[in-house]
């Protein structure tokens, strides 16, 4: 994807949670949302192709989501196809999803660790993240055993690397004077 098919992906996805955040309908819309790129995702291509008429995408979709979303939703999807951003539509329900928990003051946190995590220790580890934070944190682990020993978050562009594996990367790194 392009970037500015990111971009652009960004902003119809802003649009909808505003829309959506003013009557009070942000996770409702943002499942529905969801649900409504899983079960497209396999017919895309028929979306996209230029000789299908609009009319044609349209009850294509209506046919394919029924009653599953609400209105807002499906006049949104309708409007992608009207505009030819219907592939946008992955990446569009990322973003919301992204916009909706930055509004619930939810984060995310990806965690690498060398060994699994006890319950006690996730959940410490995402009451202190969280402090830092200040928002609520996900933590999603996945165990590394080349770390070695210790552990390192992502969260966004900021990443905290207190791994073994890290230390002695940094280590090398100064006695090489870099």
């Amino acid at each position: 994807m392009q970037l500015s098919d990111r971009a652009l992906a960004r902003r119809y996805a802003s649009a909808l949670y505003l829309s959506a955040a003013g009557a009070q309908e942000s996770e409702k819309v943002g499942a529905e949302l969801a649900r409504a790129s899983r079960a497209l995702a396999a017919r895309m291509a028929e979306f996209r192709h230029p000789r299908t008429s609009t009319a044609d995408k349209k009850a294509a979709l209506r046919a394919e989501l029924g009653d599953t979303v609400s209105k807002r939703v499906l006049r949104f999807l309708e409007l992608l196809i009207e505009k030819k951003r219907f592939a946008l539509l992955p990446a569009m329900a990322g973003d919301f999803q992204r916009l909706s928990d930055e509004g619930a003051g939810l984060v995310h946190a990806s965690v690498k660790t060398a060994r699994p995590l006890t319950e006690v220790d996730s959940k410490l580890l995402s009451e202190r993240l969280g402090a830092f934070l200040g928002k609520r944190v996900l933590l999603d682990v996945k165990e590394d055993p080349e770390l070695m020993a210790g552990v390192s978050v992502r969260v966004g562009d900021w990443v905290l690397d207190g791994s073994l594996k890290g230390k002695l990367r940094a280590l090398g790194a100064r006695l090489a004077g870099n």
